[in-house]
């Protein structure tokens, strides 16, 4: 019996590393999309592009991904925001959001450059 206990305590460590990690990487992409959104509105849009990214655009389509593939086959064929529950439309248009501003594109970049 307590092997049994000492395999379910270890299993959940693992499964909360691994959940902090997810939530981790979701939040620096916010985190980095935010930044560049404010460094754009206070310094301009070089110094934006000058600033280094936490992660990778790729690392946040990964995130994407994993929001979405929470819905299965759902989604085929749709928009998978129609068939998400609004928690998660949130997070989804969020992370998108701040995928746009760490390419340096989206309405909140472009509209923080132009009004700056």
């Amino acid at each position: 019996m307590k092997k049994l206990t000492i395999k379910s305590l270890l299993v959940s460590v693992v499964m909360g590393v691994s959940l902090n990690a997810q939530a981790a990487t979701y939040d620096e992409c916010v985190a980095d999309g935010d930044s560049i959104i404010k460094i754009t509105k206070e310094k301009g849009s070089t110094d934006a592009e000058a600033y280094e990214q936490k992660t990778t655009v790729q690392q946040c389509h990964a995130e994407l991904d994993k929001i979405e593939a929470t819905y299965g086959d759902k989604t085929k064929g749709l928009n998978p925001s129609s068939v998400m529950t609004p928690e998660d439309r949130k997070r989804w248009a969020r992370l998108f959001d701040s995928i746009d501003a760490k390419q340096f594109r989206g309405t909140a970049y472009l509209m923080g450059s132009y009004y700056r």
